[in-house]
């Protein structure tokens, strides 16, 4: 295991260690609704460049056949450009339509999308509980820091609105330990071709595939 400065510094009151993460205990404070979907992002040059990402890991026919659902869609940008890519994609979220819960928890999904989103969840584990057999997960890259004050000068310091503070080896072993089989088995830094300014320190967002074998008999093979 690599011991880094992010599993060892001394936290202040509301934030705590969860396994490998700094976590703020007191759980989100932000009001996710309409007005919060407007500030979302995301447009087609970066969906564009998750669907090439994608591209490089399963041919346009394996993708073709996935059922797919981008978890926490925000402005739909992302799930417009993989409808216009020709994959079947549905959208979750919190405000606007979308699936129910009880659909997102209920059915088996080929691949689960969750790009900027894992860190807003209360409960990280709620990943594992719903049913996948490959997760792409994009996250901003918490950066090894000295202590909680340099910490909160990162750019994605949000108290109420990033409650884990994620990272690469983190996020590894977090995944080795949930369940047998589970393994992450891509990583990189695609998506900082595009947002990492000059000045921004690197990496920036991590991006990750994960597989999980032990949904794959339940839901078939690509």
């Amino acid at each position: 295991m690599i011991v880094d400065n992010r599993r060892k510094i001394s936290l202040p009151d509301g934030y705590e260690y969860d396994r490998w993460f700094i976590r703020q205990s007191a759980g989100p404070s932000d009001i996710y609704d309409a007005d919060y979907k407007k500030k979302q992002s995301t447009n087609a040059l970066m969906s564009y460049m998750r669907i090439g990402w994608l591209s490089h890991h399963f041919s346009v026919e394996e993708i073709w056949r996935m059922k797919i659902v981008d978890v926490g869609s925000g402005n739909g940008e992302f799930a417009r450009c993989c409808v216009n890519a020709g994959m079947a994609v549905v959208e979750y979220d919190l405000s606007g339509d979308s699936i129910s819960r009880d659909e997102l928890y209920g059915t088996a999904w080929d691949l689960v999308v969750l790009s900027d989103v894992l860190e807003h969840f209360d409960d990280i584990d709620e990943l594992f509980r719903m049913k996948w057999r490959y997760c792409m997960l994009s996250f901003p890259e918490t950066p090894d820091v000295a202590d909680f004050e340099e910490l909160k000068t990162w750019r994605h310091f949000k108290p109420g609105e990033h409650i884990y503070h994620l990272y690469r080896d983190g996020v590894t072993d977090w995944v080795n330990s949930m369940e047998a089989g589970a393994e992450v088995i891509s990583c990189s830094n695609v998506e900082d071709l595009i947002r990492t300014r000059w000045d921004d320190s690197f990496p920036n967002i991590t991006t990750m595939l994960i597989h999980r074998q032990s949904c794959e008999q339940k839901n078939g093979n690509l």
